[in-house]
């Protein structure tokens, strides 16, 4: 017999003895009904809050979740690398731009004018080779001459000297002989020395000549200092820094724009150090953005970190310990890189974007399911939040 029959049986006893109305047997009944509703309300409560620490505790370990997730994309300062100031501006800030998008222009007369000096040096260069080719040419005639020279008088000294021998001229004749001789001779050197001086001051010949590669080289540097006064998107992606104006002096390396790439975005989550026991390369991974509420993406864990910067002392220093900032120390966490297979519209993809991932590391059916509903949850609850 419950207690509610008990109740009654005893109001109805009481009525019987005429001490008790009808509304008071319905308040007893009512005051003993909500003590029952109450506990039955606070066992389902714990045990749901059982239920959801057992979760918390092993899906921690066969799905993994983490709120510190972040959208990355390649950033890429845009500076110039030639000095001046500037003359248009095609692009603002936080603007959609493809690959080779003239984004800004240098003033480019000074180096026009380096272009055009050193294409007038070029042909300067050009007409000296073809005067020093034409001295090595000429060079090379006269030690030519002199070399033949000296053959018909080394030929004319040899008769003299035999007829020195046999005593039909004087040693006179062959003294002059030997004097015209050594004198042919020497032509030889000077003209062999001229040819070689000739040669030293033309250098090497054709495409390889010394002062022809310098030429071309300056011709080269002035013509790429040139078109870098035009200032180009280096690939597709969105400008989204840019607070200069026309007239603005922009100086070589300093920062002008800020361009983000979205070619390739992933994702950067940081899972504590005790989630990481089963997760592995290759996992899949469900992320929600909070630029895309109510819905999910699939991702993939391609690396998983092996180390955090923690020690802030400097070399020759002693080690200072860090001081616990509570009662519970925070856990260590690592980050995880994430791509994204199944990749959203690049609209909602923005460098340092929140978001929450969750990775499934094995098949267990029962913890992917709630997951799964973990996930379809908190994407509903980035609308609100």
């Amino acid at each position: 017999m419950t207690d509610t029959n008990v109740v009654k049986k005893e109001a109805n006893e009481k009525l019987d003895g005429s001490e008790t109305t009808n509304e008071d047997v319905n308040e007893t009944t009512n005051e003993t009904a909500k003590p029952d509703f109450a506990q039955r309300l606070s066992k389902i409560i714990l045990s749901l809050a059982l239920l959801y620490f057992l979760w918390y505790v092993i899906g921690d370990r066969l799905t993994p979740i983490s709120d510190q997730a972040r959208v990355r994309a390649f950033v890429i300062p845009i500076v110039p690398q030639v000095s001046g100031q500037i003359t248009n501006i095609y692009v603002g800030g936080d603007k959609i731009v493809k690959k080779d998008d003239v984004l800004f222009e240098i003033d480019n007369r000074d180096f026009k004018f380096a272009l055009d000096k050193a294409k007038a040096s070029l042909e300067l260069t050009g007409q000296e080779i073809g005067a020093d080719t034409a001295m090595v040419g000429s060079a090379k005639a006269s030690l030519d001459q002199a070399n033949a020279d000296l053959i018909v008088k080394r030929i004319n000294a040899n008769r003299v000297f035999e007829l020195e021998k046999q005593g039909i001229i004087s040693g006179f004749d062959g003294d002059r002989a030997r004097g015209v001789l050594t004198q042919a001779e020497l032509e030889v050197v000077n003209a062999q020395a001229s040819y070689e001086e000739a040669q030293q001051k033309l250098g090497k010949q054709g495409e390889n000549n010394p002062k022809l590669l310098s030429a071309l080289a300056e011709v080269s540097t002035a013509q790429l200092n040139l078109d870098r006064t035009i200032i180009k998107a280096p690939n597709d992606g969105v400008i989204s820094y840019a607070k200069v104006n026309v007239g603005y002096y922009a100086a070589q390396g300093s920062k002008i724009m800020t361009f983000i790439s979205n070619q390739y975005v992933w994702i950067e989550a940081s899972f504590r150090e005790n989630s990481l026991g089963n997760l592995k390369s290759g996992d899949p991974v469900d992320i929600v953005l909070d630029s895309a509420p109510g819905q999910v993406f699939a991702g993939e864990v391609i690396t998983i970190g092996f180390g955090v910067s923690f020690d802030k002392s400097q070399p020759g220093d002693l080690p200072t310990p860090e001081k616990p900032q509570g009662w519970m120390r925070d856990p260590q966490r690592f980050t995880t890189i994430i791509k994204f297979t199944d990749e959203p519209d690049k609209r909602l993809l923005r460098e340092g974007g929140q978001a929450d991932v969750i990775a499934y590391t094995g098949d267990s059916f029962i913890f992917n399911t709630l997951g799964k509903i973990w996930v379809r949850i908190t994407s509903f609850l980035t609308y609100l939040y």
